[in-house]
């Protein structure tokens, strides 16, 4: 893994909440997703989680034509897989993805949620940068940044921008 960039990019509100507690995102800007579109640009893979997954969907058929050319990989244990676009693979487990994104030789690889599929690359210490988008919003309740089994790491501020929409970019390497 030393030679791979991965890094977690997410939208949030300003005390890390990524969603309500019902997976709702109203409250993060549009500018979040051309954000993200943005970034994969310059990455070879994005990878989401089932829920992640299941939510841009929900979105309607502008946004998944807007993904049509990007490899993605979706974590997900489900058995209901469906290739939604051509460059879709469903993978078990951060191994699994890892193993995938080996063998395709994908070494620039895009996290961007949810919370548990954050987390699961954190604990493994694999995580090389961190891009937070704070949206200018307070929620008390809802869907973390991160979560799961424990993790702790270290960050180094590489970066703040000041984006359209009142949003706050900070850019972190993993030390």
């Amino acid at each position: 893994m030393n030679n791979k960039k991965i890094t977690i990019e997410m939208a949030c509100s300003i005390n890390g909440i990524i969603a309500r507690e019902d997976g709702e995102e109203d409250f993060l800007s549009e500018r979040g997703w051309e954000i993200m579109l943005e970034f994969l640009k310059e990455y070879d893979v994005l990878i989401w989680g089932r829920k992640t997954w299941d939510n841009i969907l929900s979105w309607g058929k502008e946004y998944l034509e807007a993904l049509k050319d990007i490899n993605i990989i979706i974590l997900s244990n489900s058995e209901n897989r469906m290739a939604e676009l051509p460059k879709i693979i469903y993978c078990n487990s951060v191994e699994d993805c890892l193993r995938v994104c080996e063998e395709k030789n994908f070494n620039k690889l895009f996290i961007s949620g949810g919370a548990k599929v954050n987390n699961a690359f954190m604990e493994k210490g694999i995580v090389t940068d961190v891009i937070l988008n704070y949206n200018p919003y307070i929620l008390n309740k809802g869907i973390p940044l991160f979560e799961g089994k424990f993790f702790e790491n270290k960050l180094k501020l590489e970066k703040v921008i000041k984006e359209r929409d009142d949003i706050l970019q900070v850019h972190y390497s993993v030390i």
